[in-house]
């Protein structure tokens, strides 16, 4: 095979990947499903931990007990501090997210993380919860 014809081929194989997990992503998507913007202020110099909390270990949580995660973002500029985070999270409704909370919040897994991750202090100083559904023009996300 050619060079060319390979890195085609790749390009192809990568594109349909990408289509096929944005079409999983966003399987189940009905009326009912809301999505949950949180914004955590965070104590100084704790940036860094969240982080790698979330990237190593939180997410696996929040997915095990049915909770999607959307994004995550870090301001670079505007009205919020640099040691913020901001998240996107989708539930099937505003009752299996009630009860994912509530299940994440009594998680062994979750107990044992937060008290190891947070033994030098707490992360979060304050969140800011939005309960969001999408519009009839916007995009499936």
């Amino acid at each position: 095979m050619t060079r060319r014809k390979l890195l085609k081929s790749s390009a192809a194989l990568t594109l349909a990947g990408a289509f096929a997990t944005k079409a999983q992503s966003t399987a189940g998507i009905t009326p009912e499903t809301v999505y949950e913007l949180r914004i955590y202020h965070l104590n100084p110099g704790k940036l860094p931990l969240i982080l790698n909390r979330f990237r190593t270990r939180e997410t696996k949580i929040f997915t095990r007990l049915g909770m999607h995660c959307v994004a995550f973002w870090t301001p670079i500029d505007g009205e919020l501090p640099a040691e913020t985070l901001v998240y996107l999270l989708r539930h099937k409704s505003r009752e299996t997210a009630r009860a994912a909370w509530d299940a994440f919040s009594k998680d062994p897994e979750w107990v044992a993380l937060k008290a190891e991750s947070e033994k030098d202090g707490t992360f979060v100083n304050k969140h800011d919860i939005t309960f969001l559904k999408l519009t009839d023009f916007s995009p499936s996300i």
